[in-house]
């Protein structure tokens, strides 16, 4: 079916939405032509797609798919990427014939048996049993599928002999199939393809249910059998007559995610009737949808709440007893002074609550991890919430038996809210002093010696009376995130958690930072704060996600402070609960959490967005990103280290910085990147004065330096380092203190220079009107350029100033090196006496030197096409070529500065932007006969005309920089006047091979004879 409605075009607002609004518009296309039969059109509109966003699970299925259809192998890592992702039977079936194909016959049967064991049989499958057949070879297969309406689940099976089939251990009929258990097949004594089966699999729902003009509506579906129509009961509070069932069948809704296939259903306002709410939405597995129990009138009695407290704050009378606060909603919701000041007690006891669902390696990891760590005295309590493995339920039971746990047993799914509850009583029960931890089934928690991670979280707690609730670090925590604070990053292995919160306790020690929130997920709750408060709401936040939010913000209310605690760090492997509803929970409870405190999302995104000098963990991650470079210069042991010194604009800059890179290490150098810190709030600016450190591995976002206040700390930083060197390569971003490091260091000065910022304000010597310069003599023409265009480098000094700086700077470097001679006889123009050793980037070998192509002509261009690189000259060509109708055509292999003009022309076509690694291939795809690389600026190298000749294209570019030289001491090419009016570009590149002729001559040649 069409995905591309997965991906709603809204807003366009952040670079984010525009490479959505890209992807889906490609993805249309590119769907439309593989329903129209056109599969290498298809091709290359999806692969544009999966450039744009290539970690998106259904645009790799569906590029796959095409792929799969031209019979080309390179589907198999997209169906992987896609199978792995979605866990769907499409994707499994598409890896499996597309391994078949490839003559895979061991991974064709892997993907087959993933499939078959965990799925229901598509319906129909008769055209696929050949395929089936030949995959699992000898011993046969098996597979489960569905009947008639009700889809009655009956075992099918092709084997060539008799087949023996057993759930659980105990003979079986291959009829009426019990709704559980695990059922093998075997032939002759060997299993079949597909065995064993697990059969409460393939009945488990993914849904979700809530309350919508005073009815419910949802949606629900079964991943393991998509074409089912899920039967969904809903059971009242209290039953006036039969329990309402109704059929999900209706498919025509957006799919919450990749190759999901939900179907919504809706029980009006009408038809409950009579019934008392909150109504749990259970789907045909038994258990809750994810947004159960929904209540249709809870809107409606906290509206009434709320009047009745107005009414109680001025009453129009005054009774002679005071009158109470109304039972049916709790009064921890008033916002009251702050709270009493609690007693401090360092040594209270602490039960540790765990409520557990399902995933019995990760919940059973989490449990050891803790009985490694915390006195054997401490209460662990965990709670069953009725979970579907029946395993887990065993291992728990053993743990109880042995009194590892408290366990306490929910029976039937209530969600996490309710489980959490459920523990928090029962520590609070245990005596007048216990505080309580409550912790996620799918963390690991760290054993490092005296003082525990539970020590330190207590601590931080108590080291004031009105901290309520503390939270450590974790590489997936929302706000307290740690390395990367805005995503969530890959869980610890237990031993590298060890090290990580060992380090975190050195750097932080038992400091507090107070947060607007704390995170679930690791929750120290103080007893005090929890009795004032009361606990989580489940009537509001069904299965979970913001109900730790919802409690934090009534405590703030009631005058309690929430703290992180970064002397902790926790591992967290998150995100892996409730399935394709994730999403659709997520949002339902931001939106009640916004109805109840209007401006909670503003407030956790005025937080999540601050700049990094103004985020009150920045100096708690800094200290530990600190502890963790000096650790890994040890673990490395280097002795000696190169900083580079670089912008943070990519480009040829970074491909040059990650060489740099590459040889340093080989050579046994630490690299050392300094950078400055982009600012998230524009488009490539940088925030001022300050300056970010890495090793160019991108495991330390958080060392950053604020110049110039840092800049004894980042000397000293450095100077540990023992650096033999400092390169500059650029200093754009950067304040002025750090291109003066290497005097700070005492080490020599060495420079790399890309381009004309040493001279020219603009960098690029474009003027106002977007052409080349000509880089004039008289100075005041360039100041007078500057101030009608402005200035690009990110800080305040005229021209003069600038090239005094610059020459300055070249007489105390050591060395300077330029990539081209065309770069050093710039620099000589403006420089006196400039001297540079030339170092070309690569070596212009195997140029190819082509005729004149056929009709028509296919041109390729590469790179990131902006003004500079020719954008403009790009879209006059196009549309020159439409208006006289030439036979010629342009591929952009990249992206530019606005794709939707180019493409609208129908003479461009833009794959989007590409991996290092797939560019050569890339180009060499496109079937083109000439590459046209139309900047208009003096390159100064130029790695897009090296990659053409690497693809066999001999290139055209204009006649200004180091690419016009190259081809000209190569022939690998074509040397056009620069400004050459878009008509004669595309006579040039039609007429390519025609080099005798001068340019005029070929424009009125090819003028008289194809003009119309």
């Amino acid at each position: 079916e069409p995905l591309a409605s997965f991906f709603p075009i809204s807003g366009m607002k952040t670079r984010a939405d525009v490479l959505r609004g890209q992807a889906t518009d490609a993805l249309r296309r590119g769907e439309a032509l593989m329903t129209s039969g056109d599969a290498d059109g298809a091709r290359a509109w999806l692969a544009r797609a999966h450039r744009i966003l290539p970690e998106e699970p259904a645009i790799a299925f569906t590029l796959a798919s095409a792929l799969l259809a031209l019979r080309d192998i390179g589907c198999i890592p997209l169906f992987v990427r896609a199978a792995e992702a979605t866990q769907t039977r499409e994707a499994w079936l598409g890896l499996t014939a597309a391994r078949w194909m490839a003559g895979d016959v061991s991974g064709a049967a892997d993907a087959l048996g993933r499939m078959l064991c965990a799925h229901v049989l598509p319906d129909p499958f008769t055209p696929m049993e050949d395929l089936f057949g030949a995959v699992a070879g000898a011993s046969g297969w098996c597979g489960i599928a569905a009947g008639g309406p009700g889809r009655t689940h009956r075992l099918v099976h092709n084997a060539a002999g008799a087949v023996a089939i057993w759930i659980d251990g105990h003979p079986a009929a291959a009829t009426d199939l019990p709704t559980a258990g695990v059922l093998t097949a075997t032939a002759g004594g060997t299993a079949l393809l597909g065995s064993p089966i697990d059969l409460a699999r393939l009945r488990r729902v993914e849904g979700f249910a809530a309350a919508a003009a005073g009815g419910v509506e949802g949606w629900a579906w079964l991943p393991a059998d998509p074409d089912a129509d899920p039967l969904i009961t809903i059971l009242p509070a209290a039953p006036r007559g039969a329990v309402l069932q109704v059929r999900a069948s209706d498919g025509s809704m957006t799919a919450p995610r990749p190759l999901s296939r939900p179907r919504r259903f809706v029980v009006p306002a009408t038809d409950l009737a009579g019934l008392s709410g909150p109504f749990r939405v259970i789907g045909p597995d038994g258990r809750a949808l994810a947004g159960s129990p929904a209540d249709p009138d809870s809107a409606w009695r906290s509206a009434a709440w709320v009047a009745r407290q107005a009414a109680l704050a001025e009453p129009a009378t005054r009774p002679g007893r005071k009158s109470k606060v109304p039972p049916d909603l709790p009064a921890h919701a008033t916002i009251s002074g702050p709270a009493a000041a609690a007693p401090a007690a360092p040594l209270r006891p602490v039960a540790i609550v765990i409520p557990v669902y399902r995933d019995q390696a990760l919940t059973l990891a989490c449990l050891v991890s803790v009985f490694a760590s915390v006195p054997v005295e401490t209460k662990v309590i965990v709670v069953d919430d009725a979970g579907p493995e029946p395993a887990l339920s065993q291992a728990l039971d053993d743990l109880a038996d042995q009194g590892r746990i408290t366990l306490l047993r929910h029976s039937h799914n209530q969600g996490f809210p309710a489980a959490a509850n459920t523990g928090l009583r029962a520590a609070f029960a245990l005596n007048p002093d216990h505080d309580a931890l409550l912790l996620n089934s799918d963390t690991l928690v760290p054993r490092a010696p005296a003082p525990s991670w539970l020590e330190r979280l207590r601590a931080v707690v108590h080291a004031a009376p009105d901290i309520g609730t503390a939270t450590p670090l974790s590489n997936d925590a929302t706000i307290l995130s740690y390395p990367k604070a805005d995503s969530a990053n890959p869980a610890p292995s237990q031993s590298s958690l060890d090290r990580l919160d060992a380090l975190a306790a050195r750097a932080n020690g038992s400091a507090g930072v107070e947060v607007p929130t704390g995170v679930g997920f690791c929750l120290y709750v103080r007893r005090e704060c929890a009795v004032e408060t009361g606990l989580f709401r489940p009537e509001l936040f069904a299965q979970g996600y913001g109900e730790e939010n919802d409690f934090c913000i009534r405590a703030r209310h009631l005058g309690w402070r929430h703290v992180a605690a970064p002397g902790v760090f926790v591992g967290h492997v998150g995100g892996a609960s409730f399935g394709s509803a994730r999403a659709a929970l997520i949002e339902r409870n931001l939106a009640v959490l916004e109805r109840l405190y209007p401006g909670y999302h503003r407030l956790i995104a005025d937080w999540q967005q601050r700049a990094p000098a103004l985020d009150p963990l920045a100096p708690a991650r800094l200290r530990l990103d600190a502890l963790r470079w000096a650790a890994a210069r040890a673990s490395k042991a280097r002795r000696r280290a190169v900083v580079l010194i670089t912008h943070d604009n990519g480009g040829g800059v970074e491909r040059v910085i990650a060489g740099r890179i590459a040889a340093l290490t080989a050579e046994g150098l630490r690299p050392i990147v300094l950078r400055p810190v982009a600012d998230p709030h524009s488009d490539g600016g940088s925030l001022p004065g300050l300056c970010r450190v890495d090793d160019g591995s991108g495991g330390f976002p958080n060392l950053i330096f604020r110049l110039p206040e840092d800049h004894a700390a980042l000397v000293r930083l450095l100077r540990a380092d023992a650096p033999v060197s400092v390169e500059l390569h650029h200093r754009l971003g950067h304040h002025p203190l750090v291109p003066g490091l290497a005097t700070a260091l005492g080490v020599p000065l060495d420079l790399q220079l890309h381009d004309y910022a040493g001279f020219c304000p603009r960098i690029s010597l474009l003027g106002p009107d977007g052409r080349y310069c000509g880089e004039p003599e008289d100075i005041t023409v360039c100041e007078a350029c500057v101030a009608d265009a402005g200035s690009r480098l990110g800080e305040d000094i005229g021209v003069a100033a600038l090239r005094q700086r610059s020459a300055d700077e070249f007489a105390a470097a050591r060395s300077v090196v330029v990539p081209s001679q065309d770069l050093a006889s710039r620099m000589r123009r403006h420089f006196p006496g400039f001297a540079a050793t030339v170092a070309p980037l690569e070596l212009d070998a195997s140029v190819p030197q082509a005729p004149r192509p056929a009709m028509p002509v296919k041109i390729c261009v590469i790179g990131a096409i902006g003004l500079e690189k020719g954008y403009e000259v790009l879209l006059a060509c196009a549309r020159d070529a439409v208006r006289r109708k030439l036979p010629l055509s342009f591929v952009l292999v990249g992206r530019s500065t606005d794709d939707e003009r180019l493409l609208e022309t129908g003479r461009v076509f833009v794959t989007g932007q590409y991996r290092e690694g797939d560019a050569l291939a890339l180009v060499q795809a496109q079937g083109a006969q000439l590459a046209f690389l139309p900047s208009i600026w003096p390159e100064t190298w130029g790695f897009t005309l090296g990659l053409a000749w690497r693809a066999g294209l001999p290139a055209v570019v204009f006649d200004i920089g180091a690419m016009a030289a190259r081809v000209r001491a190569t022939g690998g090419g074509q040397v056009l006047p620069l400004g050459l009016p878009a008509a004669s570009v595309n006579n040039a590149l039609l007429g390519y091979g025609s080099l005798s002729l001068a340019a005029g001559q070929q424009d009125r040649l090819w003028t008289s004879q194809h003009s119309p």
